[in-house]
């Protein structure tokens, strides 16, 4: 007959000590910014580890800092203040700001404008992998502000942040973009002014835009952005399982689409 063996609580304790140490010592903070290790946030991205954080000194702009990002589990974070990724007329692969092909990346407290690429179709964030958090962030003047291509087993979650005026002005580029995933949760943001484009636009099967505000300016009017003339503030085209709860929804006088 086998008995089983209890352990003190004493060792217990030092065996889940000692783990967590493993697991801490795995990741590494990489510093961004003017006097850091590294200048500009790319240079951190194309070293980094699986895990790693990437923290982003504020209040400096990083100008023409595009790249692809293929590392998993990465959280690329603005530290004392909001850092500034401006692409200056530049762009990763033909697509965007930051192109990511990783898994389950963390952005927080970034602002990224100027994305233009070739065809017309250039993201802030153009979204390859799967999963996906964003939060903190104001994304503006844009082609597109997040483009996410189509991949049922990723969940993308947006929250505190703002999107305004992004859209190239033809209709099929918008504040948000999101393809085929599995769910999207769209909450406690403001997205507003698109340029022609939608407010915000997914193909999601499962969507939940929750306590955010979806409303523009007047023609003329300037607030953290331009005045865009939006098409819908919100556009499922797919349908799916949706909950639309405890928004502010205001469509301009003269939207791009009447309809």
């Amino acid at each position: 007959m086998h008995t089983l063996r209890t352990h003190s609580p004493r060792l217990v304790a030092a065996i889940l000590v000692a783990f967590a140490g493993v697991t801490s010592a795995s990741a590494t903070t990489l510093s961004v910014g003017p006097g850091k290790t590294y200048t500009k946030p790319c240079a951190a991205i194309a070293v980094a580890k699986d895990g790693d954080v990437i923290e982003i000194t504020g209040n400096t702009t990083y100008s023409g800092d595009v790249c692809s990002i293929s590392r998993n589990n990465l959280t690329i974070r603005g530290v004392n203040g909001r850092p500034k990724i401006d692409a200056a007329g530049k762009n990763a692969a033909d697509k965007g700001i930051w192109v990511v092909n990783g898994n389950n990346l963390v952005v927080d407290n970034v602002e990224m404008f100027g994305a233009k690429v070739m065809d017309g179709n250039g993201a802030a964030f153009r979204l390859q992998g799967t999963n996906f958090t964003l939060r903190n962030a104001f994304i503006h003047d844009n082609e597109n502000g997040i483009l996410a291509n189509a991949n049922t087993n990723s969940d993308i979650l947006i929250e505190y942040s703002e999107f305004g005026h992004n859209g190239r002005g033809d209709g099929q580029t918008h504040n948000l973009y999101i393809g085929h995933v599995k769910s999207l949760t769209f909450r406690y943001s403001y997205s507003h002014d698109a340029n022609v484009g939608h407010n915000l636009k997914s193909r999601a099967d499962t969507n939940m835009i929750a306590y955010s505000r979806f409303s523009s300016l007047a023609p003329g009017q300037t607030g953290s952005t331009a005045a865009g003339k939006p098409s819908y503030e919100i556009d499922l085209p797919n349908a799916g399982t949706s909950y639309i709860i405890g928004n502010v929804i205001q469509q301009p006088a003269t939207p791009s689409n009447t309809a």
